[in-house]
């Protein structure tokens, strides 16, 4: 990378690196040590768990630290403000931006991690079929994603991973719907999004379904949709480029492709979209064993519906295995 330090300012980045959920905190990392910076509502606590020495969060005191080094780098997905408030503390010394540096370190997941992500999709996928049961002719998109949201946190989640997508017949057109108070009716097609967190980890599913008999027209592009999940997930392994998958899955769409309007999953972990994007604009990044991903190809028609089918899978040498 050419640098001889780097400094973390991202909360989850700091957790991951720490073990401590901080709202507020700065990580240098150098090449034979580590600093962590925190303000006096954590100053305590740090100094309890954390595995690297402990000092204020402050100019002066991250100055004194960044002796022995001349260029460090930092995250490019901080924000304007966080920069600004950095950048004093690096006068004469280089400061370097780079696209994702922890994420990418972040991406392929321990033992631990796998275990965690495994049970947080476990809770999910026992949400997902509590609120399937509460289908019923009148009830509300919004009931069912309280409804769901009620349940797992009973359940001991911890939070959701986002705002339930709960949509009913042609409100399944779009991809990131607001549930509303429209009411199931027969015929219905159902696209329901899902994820929790637990243990600090989070998942993430879709499921797209009838209730009842459908329209013809959907029920074509649900089975082109179930049909492209299942083309990536046939060559999901280690060592394949993402752009290879999401060509994949357009070649299985056809002439419905014009109706793909989102990239093809992503990574998942701490954060529910993570590194990497399963993309066709991302072009020399390739699946590593240990990954966590999503594989989500939908289409949607304006006025109609629309279908997405989704799953999370660890990569693995040789294929993968499903965690929805």
């Amino acid at each position: 990378m050419g640098i001889e330090g780097f400094v973390i300012e991202n909360p989850t980045d700091i957790a991951y690196f720490t073990g401590l959920k901080l709202s507020r905190g700065r990580l240098l990392i150098l090449e034979r040590r580590a600093t962590l910076f925190v303000d006096g509502r954590y100053t305590e606590v740090a100094k309890k768990g954390s595995p690297y020495p402990v000092k204020e969060l402050s100019i002066k005191a991250l100055k004194g630290a960044l002796k022995g080094a001349s260029s460090f780098g930092f995250d490019t997905s901080l924000s304007v403000a966080a920069h600004r408030a950095l950048k004093p503390c690096f006068t004469k010394k280089k400061l370097k931006g780079f696209d994702f540096p922890t994420q990418k370190v972040r991406a392929v997941k321990d033992r631990n991690e796998l275990l965690l992500l495994k049970k947080s999709a476990a809770l999910l996928q026992k949400g997902f079929l509590h609120i399937r049961k509460r289908l019923k002719v009148g009830v509300r998109e919004c009931d069912i994603a309280r409804e769901f949201e009620f349940y797992v946190k009973k359940e001991g989640a911890e939070a959701l991973s986002f705002e339930p997508i709960v949509a009913f017949g042609p409100n399944s057109a779009c991809p990131h719907h607001l549930s509303s108070t429209r009411k199931l009716k027969k015929g219905d097609l159902v696209l329901i999004d899902i994820g929790v967190v637990l243990e600090e980890y989070a998942s993430d599913m879709t499921r797209s379904f009838f209730f009842g008999e459908g329209k013809k027209r959907l029920k074509e592009i649900h089975q082109t949709v179930l049909a492209a999940h299942k083309a990536a997930l046939q060559e999901c392994k280690a060592g394949i480029k993402v752009a290879k998958l999401d060509k994949i899955v357009r070649g299985v769409m056809g002439k419905e492709e014009k109706h793909f309007v989102h990239a093809l999953g992503h990574g998942i972990g701490l954060d529910v979209h993570e590194y990497p994007r399963i993309s066709g604009e991302v072009k020399d990044v390739k699946l590593e064993e240990g990954m966590v991903i999503t594989i989500e190809p939908g289409l949607y028609i304006p006025g109609l519906g629309g279908v997405r089918h989704e799953d999370m899978v660890v990569i693995t040498k040789t294929g993968h295995r499903r965690l929805t």
